[in-house]
């Protein structure tokens, strides 16, 4: 059992004066509390600046220098509700017991005073005076106290407590290693996991301890507490917290005089002591890529995943093949992406169909984390590869990954392709003798999940391990390979004169990783990797207008309208058509609103409109009209949101000042009407590709233009011209062939036919029947392929997580040339559609069911992870009532998307988003008309998440 460290005898008498000079500096005893009494009113930036409390320069009536991160503010209003949190942690180490609680920690937390304290953001009056937000008022009664800090840690545990001398650049770890003998961190059940570190400041970091889980380490400064439950103690997160959370209010520990036992004391760590970002243990498991692109060692996969919202790209080669893959981490646990593999010795098809042109093989991949890692239990996941493609090299496995310190360790047991060298039985095979034999992969069309053949078959052991070397950009990898190199598919056996694998990984960059690796006993291998995490894009607004100062004192009597409106316009960019008021409300009606955030839009408005209009006015609304429609309306609490901007409140609340609603009916006072534009209109740059098939990878650049006339708020007619600048498109030989009509697979022809095209050319028309029911109308050209008339309904209640729309159309197929010819195809298309924002990991669902462009009928299903910074990963699949023969190749429509802001891309506030689409082959089953108006995007701001969307890093 872990106790603390006690001196022993004689080296207590040897070290009395040390020990003892260390305790008075510790207590206090050195220096005393210095308080300071506000003004009332007063800030706190404001009483720093009066005593001259200022970083690195101050100093009390005796002239001792004082730290200022031993400040507490000491609010009288906080007082009554650190009582109850100080009785309510008394009550629950009460109910705890003594088994779980040590018989120091009741009488400590006993004797610790409430001191009120209010948490603060910095202790430089220079920053809290320019941030005004963070900047406290004061009241007579406050008090700001000044502890000594001393020069000490204080260690509370499960086993025990001690007091360490602090030194600098020393992690928690040697702190803990210094109060609890070592060797009990190796003991079945004892050692840390987590601890948490609470600084002086009272800021909290809950760091990761364990061999298993190390990470970065936060250093403590002099004065810190540090609370180490054992592993075994049986402390739940939220009993830690709730000790953790009081201790936040004390600054620097100094002993109740009310505790009669001294905690021990002891030496700081060896002077050796290595710096907090090489400590022992101190590693943070960095996922790597396989050379198939998902996470893991070499040719085998891991359990690991990558941090949610990531994306990579990977291009690896090992000689005959070269791997192209697009991996997406939509969830922590979920690791999905599609391949494209070129087999290098062999050819696609014959010399007249596709030249020289090799083999190419499309495939998608699935890993699914099945458990987290914990001291003792491994993570687990299981996957697939090559899921959704000819099934070449069609595996799935279990794998499992533990860690030891710089060490992770890789265990898995494969089935098909990655385990062709195993000769294990199945172990499945008590339940049915099937899973005994795999089937061979049937090519057929492609496309269809070979579920029949999934965990069949004789299985192989594969495993490996990473270490992360001293040098924080180099890992190395070892592995065993479960594949049996000489039955490659295509006929294709390569020589393996050995099944261990070996390579290094060096991390160019954040974004950049390459290997190099050894592989099959004989054969180099090469693999580079980017990766990003688009959940945190975003990108400062330096070429925006400067935010509005929000600034306090007397408001203007009367207001410039004209010039307010201009001032909203130029900082949302939204197109204020007018300014009405009703009482103590002012009411923007803002037009056609095409914000990605728009709670930064309505922060931005009200902090001009509060600025500028009288402080008669307490609430601001802003009515958003689109397209004549009364979408939503946004009111803000001007009082409230103006304290949130000018002040810390004393208590945090979740209280919002923005809420949204249903545009009211009620009578408003016209003030002021805006000019309306009746035309816009721009130019850009467009770009198309294709890739696979006999052509391979194709390109096309092209130069754009559009335009939009209003004959009314709600009527209007949108058209766009393509022009090509260059490209490839000009060797697209392969023709497109189908069973069914064809509506898609003749894209060769719409895309080479002419270089100028009319991409789009139509009327539009949409209003409201009554709250909650939109409908449009709408004909012309209405895409690149297909022209005609249609119309769209759709109910969505405001605030809802859920809406259905239904949309019908009667279109014609247009000329290849895309001009204002049609050929001989029309057919009836639309679909019953249901959105539902599922409240489950930001998922929103959307399922149609209806007639396709090709007459087919059936159902898509549309998941996609929508982050909180706009950034949408989704995947998409369309089964219809057509055979998978008759469909085609892949069998049925399925794809990957990534939609990216383009606000989360530029420096300035731009509308719109970027997007990218893999679509494993194009075909004409499953075929939808690329409707250019959505209701359900016209009506986003209805949604219960429109307020939380903002640039990634900002808090809600």
């Amino acid at each position: 059992m872990a106790v603390p460290l006690q001196p022993n005898t004689q080296a207590m008498k040897l070290k009395t004066t040390a020990a003892l000079g260390l305790l008075i500096t510790h207590l206090g005893w050195a220096q005393a509390e210095t308080i300071y009494t506000p003004k009332q009113g007063e800030r706190l930036s404001e009483l720093l600046m009066r005593q001259q409390l200022l970083p690195g320069t101050a100093r009390n009536a005796q002239g001792q220098a004082l730290q200022l991160e031993g400040m507490v503010l000491q609010r009288a209003a906080l007082r009554g509700k650190q009582e109850l949190q100080k009785t309510q942690l008394i009550t629950q180490l009460a109910v705890m017991g003594p088994s779980k609680v040590p018989a120091y920690l009741q009488p400590l937390v006993d004797g610790l005073p409430v001191t009120g304290r209010q948490l603060l953001p910095s202790q430089d009056g220079h920053v809290l005076a320019a941030k005004i937000n963070l900047d406290p008022i004061l009241q007579n009664n406050d008090q700001l106290v000044i502890q000594p800090l001393g020069n000490t840690i204080t260690v509370l545990g499960t086993k025990g407590q001690c007091i360490t001398e602090f030194k600098p650049e020393v992690s928690v770890l040697a702190y803990l290693e210094q109060c609890f003998p070592k060797s009990s961190w190796y003991q079945f059940g004892e050692g840390f996991d987590q601890a948490w570190l609470v600084q002086p400041s009272g800021e909290v970091t809950q760091l990761n301890v364990g061999l298993w889980n190390q990470t970065a380490q936060t250093l403590p400064q002099p004065g810190a507490w540090v609370w180490a439950p054992a592993r075994n103690s049986g402390w739940a997160e939220q009993e830690s917290l709730r000790l953790v959370q009081f201790l936040q209010t004390q600054g620097a520990y100094n002993q109740p005089a009310s505790t009669a036992v001294q905690p021990p004391v002891v030496e700081a760590p060896e002077a050796d002591a290595v710096a907090a970002n090489n400590t022992p243990f101190d590693y943070t498991v960095r996922p790597t890529r396989s050379d198939w692109g998902t996470v893991g060692l070499l040719q085998m996969p891991s359990a690991r995943m990558a941090e949610e919202g990531t994306i990579s790209i990977t291009a690896s080669r090992v000689e005959p093949y070269s791997r192209y893959s697009f991996i997406y981490q939509p969830f922590e646990w979920l690791e999905a992406g599609f391949r494209y593999s070129i087999i290098t010795n062999r050819r696609f098809g014959s010399d007249a169909f596709s030249g020289d042109r090799k083999y190419q093989d499309k495939s998608v991949d699935l890993k699914v984390r099945l458990l987290d890692e914990t001291a003792y239990v491994p993570e687990v996941a299981m996957g697939l590869r090559d899921i959704g493609g000819t099934g070449l090299f069609s595996s799935e496995y279990f794998v499992a990954n533990k860690r030891a310190g710089k060490f992770d360790f890789t265990l898995g047991l494969g089935f098909g392709n990655m385990a062709t060298g195993g000769g294990i039985s199945n172990p499945f095979g008590f339940i049915t003798d099937e899973f005994d034999t795999r089937p061979a992969p049937d090519v057929g069309v492609g496309g269809q999940a070979n579920s029949s053949a999934y965990f069949r078959g004789e299985a192989a052991l594969f495993g490996g391990v990473e270490w992360q070397t001293p040098w924080q950009d180099l890992i190395l990898k070892v592995e065993v390979d479960g594949n049996d190199y000489s039955n490659e598919p295509l006929n294709n056996p390569q020589v393996q004169s050995s099944n261990i694998n070996y390579g290094a990984v060096y991390r160019i960059n954040d974004y950049i990783d390459f290997s190099v690796s050894v592989q099959r006993g004989n054969t180099m291998g090469f693999a580079l990797s980017f990766k990003e995490n688009v959940s945190k894009y975003a990108v400062p607004k330096i070429t925006d207008p400067k935010p509005v100062v929000v600034t306090q004192g007397p408001r203007p009597t009367s207001t410039d309208w004209e010039k307010t409106v201009k001032l909203v316009e130029q900082q949302t960019t939204w197109n204020v058509e007018s300014v009405q008021q009703r009482g103590s409300e002012v009411q923007l009606t803002v037009k056609n609103a095409d914000v990605t955030y728009p709670a930064k839009a309505v922060d931005k408005a009200t902090a001009a409109l509060h600025e500028n209009v009288a402080e008669s006015i307490n609430w601001f609304s802003f009515n958003y009209k689109n397209r004549g429609a009364e979408v939503a309306q946004h009111v803000v609490n001007r009082k409230q949101w103006a304290a949130d901007k000018t002040e810390l409140p004393v208590e945090q609340t979740n209280s919002n000042p923005v809420a949204a609603v249903e545009p009211n009916s009620y009578a408003y006072r016209p003030v002021h009407t805006d000019y309306d534009p009746w035309y816009n209109g721009g130019v850009g740059l467009g770009y198309e590709q294709t890739f696979g098939g006999a052509n391979g990878y194709l390109f096309q650049f092209t130069g754009y233009a559009r335009g939009e006339i209003e004959f009314t708020d709600s009527t209007w007619v949108t058209g766009r011209i393509d022009h090509v600048l260059g490209g490839t498109f000009d060797k697209f030989t392969q023709r497109g062939t189908s069973r069914l009509p064809q509506v898609r697979t003749n894209f060769r022809e719409y895309s080479t036919a002419s270089d100028t095209k009319l991409s789009n050319l139509q009327l539009n028309h949409v209003g409201q029947l009554s709250q909650n029911h939109f409908y449009s109308l709408y004909g012309g050209y209405l895409e690149s392929m297909f022209g005609g008339v249609g119309g769209e309904y759709l109910y969505r209640p405001m605030n809802s997580r859920w809406a259905i729309g239904v949309d019908v159309n009667r279109v014609k197929q247009r000329a290849f040339e895309q001009d204002f010819d049609f050929r001989n195809y029309t057919v009836n298309t639309g679909h019953v559609t249901a959105y539902v924002d599922t409240g489950f990991e930001d998922i929103l669902a959307t399922v149609s069911v209806g007639q396709y462009l090709a007459g087919d009928k059936g159902v898509t299903v549309d998941l996609s992870r929508v982050f909180d910074n706009g950034v949408r990963i989704g995947a998409y699949a369309t089964k219809t009532n057509v055979s998978a023969e008759d469909f085609g190749e892949g069998s049925f429509d399925k794809g990957i998307y990534l939609r990216v802001p383009f606000d989360a891309l530029f420096t300035s506030t731009v509308p719109g988003d970027a997007s990218f689409n893999w679509v494993q082959v194009t075909r004409d089953g499953g075929a939808k008309l690329r409707r250019a108006l959505s209701l359900f995007e016209e009506t986003s701001t209805r949604s219960p998440r429109a307020l939380k969307f903002r640039p990634a890093g900002e808090v809600n």
